[in-house]
């Protein structure tokens, strides 16, 4: 049994249980992590009883031979925080137990081709977020974003696709606020949808992830992560849409980046 889980079950678990994470191990992830050492003295700290809620309100499980320890639940309560940090905890409600996965994972499902039949399929998945609340993960897909050039973030994209669903469906429009226009982010979310698909469709090598381009759920969680992790990439493939998701997630990673690099922002311990 973990010290997150020891003391998770000590305390109680609820939505406004708070795990305390110490001081000198949450430097020491915020110095691994590029979306966590480009945040502010200040954000970085208003993260870490975030990330203490997300460890004590739902338990954590490891699938197959995996060796889940505190670290590695330390860094997925991280992430998961990150894109909440101005939204709130409770849009990670639907989140109710974590499951991590050594490597990628083989997922069963149906697809159904153009003539209407269906096909039973199995393929590899490097995260999944399920409607029952279960949010799946593979922890290798998760080390790879160690890498600051790594445009993927898995445990981002899979939260994403939990927020977006908080209107009751992974359709690419999570609810908005009362100062979010809803006909404009519609317009340009579907102008840039419609543009991607055109350009993977002539086989051009597009400025994301061309898996965005499956649906506009998967297009909304790419963008999510492409927004925390290379913001610059993000803004030339569509500064409209950067916007979008800067409003949307009251934060601005883009900003913050460029004054990491520029060096006014101390970077970890």
């Amino acid at each position: 049994m973990t010290v997150w889980r020891w003391l998770a079950g000590l305390f109680g678990r609820g939505a406004h249980d708070v795990i305390e994470i110490p001081p000198r191990a949450w430097a020491a992830l915020c110095a691994q992590l590029p979306e966590l050492a480009a945040l502010s003295t200040e954000d970085r700290e208003r993260l870490r009883p975030l990330a203490g809620r997300f460890l004590a309100g739902r338990p954590f499980y490891a699938g197959g031979a995996m060796e889940l320890t505190d670290t590695m639940q330390l860094r997925i309560a991280a992430l998961a925080s990150l894109p909440v940090l101005s939204l709130g905890m409770d849009w990670l409600a639907g989140i109710r137990s974590v499951v991590v996965y050594a490597d990628a994972f083989e997922v069963d499902h149906e697809e159904v081709d153009e003539a209407g039949v269906v096909h039973h399929v199995r393929d590899l998945r490097a995260g999944e977020a399920w409607s029952h609340g279960t949010l799946v993960l593979s922890w290798a897909d998760i080390e790879a974003g160690l890498d600051p050039d790594y445009a993927a973030s898995v445990v981002i994209h899979e939260v994403a696709h939990f927020i977006d669903g908080a209107n009751g469906a992974e359709n690419g429009f999570p609810p908005l606020g009362k100062g979010h226009d809803r006909a404009r982010w519609t317009h340009d979310f579907q102008a840039a949808f419609d543009r991607l698909n055109r350009e993977v469709d002539m086989g051009r090598e597009p400025a994301i992830d061309p898996y965005a381009a499956t649906n506009p759920a998967e297009f909304f969680a790419v963008l999510s992560e492409c927004f925390f992790r290379l913001p610059d990439a993000l803004w030339h493939f569509d500064a409209a849409l950067y916007e979008h998701l800067s409003r949307f997630y009251g934060q601005d990673p883009r900003t913050r980046f460029a004054a990491l690099s520029a060096g006014k922002i101390p970077a970890g311990v």
